[in-house]
This record gives structure tokens, sequence and C-alpha cells, in this order.
């Protein structure tokens, strides 16, 4: 098939030429030589079948042909231009994720400024549980914790949680408790996922669940910052509860901690063949961010007395 159109390289190195003094010049600020500009002006010129230019020694100023030709092109680069950096602005550089509150306030929030800076990616959080949000397209990506896979949804493994049981200082008092002594005291829990504490002390034969003190909160936030007021105590994961424990409103009440069978996950909709340029970067970013996390629990379980 014969070609249409010069290369978009040539029509590109015209303009230039176009608007500088020389074609050595032009060659500086494209980081070419001066004979490269000029084989590919005359290529261009060979395509079109007639001079671009009018040269006179080392200058040259456009010919009557070149000046109608930039009139035609130069608005089309720049529609290409425009063109291209509007898909990059939205392929690369916009994504909504949609999370639940409790994790979009103690833990996304936070991070949107490193996200922006390492990545160059704007973040808008949409703090949903409900599939739907993937589905229709108002979110590209969703964190959730304790979902198990839905209908026309990608589901990747991001961690499988752990809990410790946590409490404010006053109430842990500096030491650290017995199982016993944990199931005598106010116990914090959520809706969903449910039975946390009865799945904690599932190993603990001597503890009944009928024994267990509990009050039940609507998110994880809400149980938190209840907790961090002495309400009771809480089973504090990885993650979640990354803020309140750096920042001492919460401390370890035992120093183990026990798999509950609840994970989080990065869900996508599966219509699309492939992620994002975007997405595939925030991924990447996401569980860096979440092992780092998760090392900074465990260091600061082994930091507590015994």
């Amino acid at each position: 098939m014969l070609r249409q159109a010069p290369s978009l390289e040539a029509i590109e190195i015209f303009v230039a030429a176009a608007g500088g003094a020389s074609f050595r010049s032009v060659a500086r600020e494209l980081a070419l030589s001066p004979s490269a500009v000029s084989r590919r002006i005359a290529a261009l010129e060979t395509f079109l079948g007639t001079r671009l230019f009018d040269r006179n020694g080392q200058s040259q100023r456009l010919s009557a042909a070149g000046t109608r030709y930039l009139a035609a092109v130069e608005p089309a680069l720049d529609a290409i231009r425009r063109a291209t950096g509007q898909v990059g602005t939205d392929a690369v550089g916009r994504l909504t994720v949609a999370t639940s509150h409790s994790l979009a306030a103690a833990w996304m929030a936070p991070r949107l400024p490193e996200v922006q800076d390492l990545l160059g990616i704007e973040i808008e959080i949409l703090p949903s549980r409900d599939p739907d949000v993937l589905r229709s397209g108002e979110a590209q990506l969703a964190i959730w914790g304790g979902m198990a896979a839905q209908p026309g949804l990608v589901m990747e493994r991001l961690f499988d949680a752990v809990a410790l049981p946590a409490a404010c200082p006053r109430r842990v008092g500096g030491r650290l408790w017995s199982a016993a002594e944990l199931a005598g005291e106010p116990l914090l829990t959520v809706r969903s996922p449910s039975r946390l504490w009865e799945r904690w002390f599932a190993g603990d034969g001597g503890v009944s669940p009928n024994e267990l003190r509990q009050r039940v909160f609507p998110t994880l936030q809400l149980m938190y910052e209840a907790a961090c007021a002495g309400g009771g105590v809480v089973l504090a994961m990885p993650v979640i509860a990354d803020s309140y424990l750096a920042s001492g409103r919460l401390v370890p009440a035992m120093r183990e901690s026990r798999q509950m069978g609840e994970g989080y996950s990065l869900f996508r909709p599966m219509r699309r063949s492939s992620p994002s340029a975007a997405e595939r970067q925030f991924a990447l970013w996401l569980r860096g961010a979440i092992d780092r996390s998760r090392v900074e629990f465990d260091e600061l379980v082994r930091r507590q007395p015994t």
C-alpha cells in the first residue's frame, strides 16, 4: 500500500524549521545534527514534489508552497499534541479508587501526597463497598477487606489479615495481658466482618463466646476511636490500625497476633482485558506500601514489654 502521508517526525521538523533562524539552530533545539535536519526536510520536499524552503547559503526562508503547507499542517500538529496529552492524562494521570470509609480515612488519605509525588497520579477516593461502582465505571479500582469474589470483577489478594488486641494506654496499664484477662474486658467489634472476637478466641478452649462482653460498631474507624477514648479493647490489624498504633493512641495489650480468616483484596472490572498504566503503577505502589505497614506493625509488637 502506497504511503498517503509523510512521517509525523518529518512534519514536526518542518514546523520547527519554519520558525527557526537556520537549520543549524533547529538541529540544536531538536538534539539532531544539521545534516539530519536537512535530510528530513529534503525527504519531505521529495514526498510533496515541491520545495518548501528557498535556500540562500546558510539561511533559508519558506517558499510560497512552504507557507501554504505550514498553514495547513501546524494546526493539525497542535491538535495531535493536544489529543495525545489528553489521552495521557485520562489513562495515566487520574484514578478513582473505591474503598471503605475506615480505610480511606485511616490509611489511604494520608498517603495521597506520596502517590502524587512518586507516581504523578491523581487519586480520587470513593468511600463505598458497592461492587456496582466498578461495574458502572464510577471507579477503576477498589480496595476491600472481608469481601468475597464478585461477578464481573477481577480480585487480587493483597494480604491476609492478622489481629492483635489493643486498647488505649490507660486501659492497658503498661503490661501485657493473658487471654483470660482479655476475655473479661469490654470488647469492641464491627458488624462486618462479623464474629471477629469469637474467631480470635477460637484457640483458647477455656473461653466461651457467650462470656464475651461485646459492643458492635458500624465501621472500624468508629470502633478504633471508641477504643482510643477508653471504651474497651479492639483487634488492631495492619494497615487499617496503622495511624492509631503509630501515634500511641492505641497500644498492644498482648504480644500474640492471630490469623482472622479475612483479607484485603484489589478489585477491578473484568470487562477490561488488562489494567491501564495508571492502574499498574498504583497497584505496584499499593503492594509496597502495604508491605511497609505490615513490617512496621510486626516491629511495634516486638518492641512491647514482656
